[in-house]
């Protein structure tokens, strides 16, 4: 290859920035790369240039991967704050005690708690009481609904007026310090949704058992409610209006049969029986 074919093979525009030394160092180069295998006649030869020109590119990926190759990378620091540690829970009490002279007044303070926790709290201060839990009506949440114990009647009430409403109750017992007997105490607790409960003075009639006011109203009018209530289980009893149906001398002392109930009877009261049963307590109509 002649000076004159190796200068046409050149990019014009690479030549002006380079200087006559390295002008002469390129040439220098294509000279002496290998010529391409002869071809046969009437076979295009493939340009010199391309290949150069592929050779430069190749050179310059080259150059962008070492460059991104000898890149060292920064990673931010991480500080690992250790998560503080758990707090113990406290469990509140269940009950209160409070010393007054020579008694200890105990009320409820947790009437939803397990009641073991009442035994327990109970024998830390050395008293051996079986406090058990019975719905009651809401208003009467708290209130002692029966006390018995084995020291003769030593173990007192202690009443509240207001505390249930407008009437005075009993909201805890006041059991001597030396006090070493056995005491059963029943306190009473908000019903469930759908429980059934006792019911006493100044509870409306029938709301033991989710019924509306029944005092004086049909019994057509009452199973209606129950209906549609979805309360079932009726019975029916006797409700003595004179001193001459009272005890054995009433009509049916074991339970009226439904079918002997009228429609047009009064109902006088409506509690919970057993096994979630509904007794309405009636009287025909006079």
């Amino acid at each position: 290859m002649t000076p004159d074919r190796v200068v046409a093979a050149l990019k014009p525009a690479a030549l002006e920035d380079r200087s006559e030394a390295g002008v002469d160092a390129a040439i220098a180069a294509i000279v002496a790369t290998p010529r391409s295998v002869p071809v046969a006649r009437g076979t295009a030869r493939r340009p010199l240039w391309p290949a150069v020109a592929g050779g430069v590119a190749v050179a310059a990926v080259a150059v962008t991967v070492v460059g991104v190759s000898t890149h060292r990378s920064v990673r931010p620091e991480v500080t690992v704050v250790p998560a503080p540690p758990e707090v113990p829970k406290v469990q509140a009490a269940a009950l209160s005690f409070t010393r007054t002279g020579k008694y200890l007044t105990v009320k409820v303070k947790d009437p939803v708690a397990d009641p073991a926790r009442y035994e327990e709290e109970f024998a830390a201060h050395g008293l051996n009481v079986d406090l058990q839990l019975a719905p009651t009506s809401p208003k009467k949440a708290g209130e002692v609904l029966f006390v018995e114990d084995d020291g003769g009647g030593r173990v007192k009430m202690i009443t509240a007026p207001g505390h249930c409403g407008s009437d005075t109750c009993d909201v805890g017992i006041k059991i001597p310090l030396t006090y070493k007997a056995f005491v059963r105490v029943i306190f009473g607790r908000t019903p469930g949704p759908g429980e059934h409960y006792n019911t006493g003075p100044g509870d409306t009639p029938g709301e033991g058992v989710g019924l509306s006011n029944v005092r004086g109203r049909t019994v057509a009018d009452v199973l209606a409610e129950a209906r549609r209530k979805h309360i079932g289980g009726i019975g029916y009893r006797w409700q003595p209006t004179s001193a001459a149906e009272q005890g054995d001398k009433q009509p049916y002392p074991m339970g009226i049969p439904a079918d002997k109930v009228k429609g047009d009877w009064r109902v006088y009261d409506a509690v919970a029986g057993t096994g979630g049963q509904v007794l309405l307590f009636v009287h025909p109509a006079s």
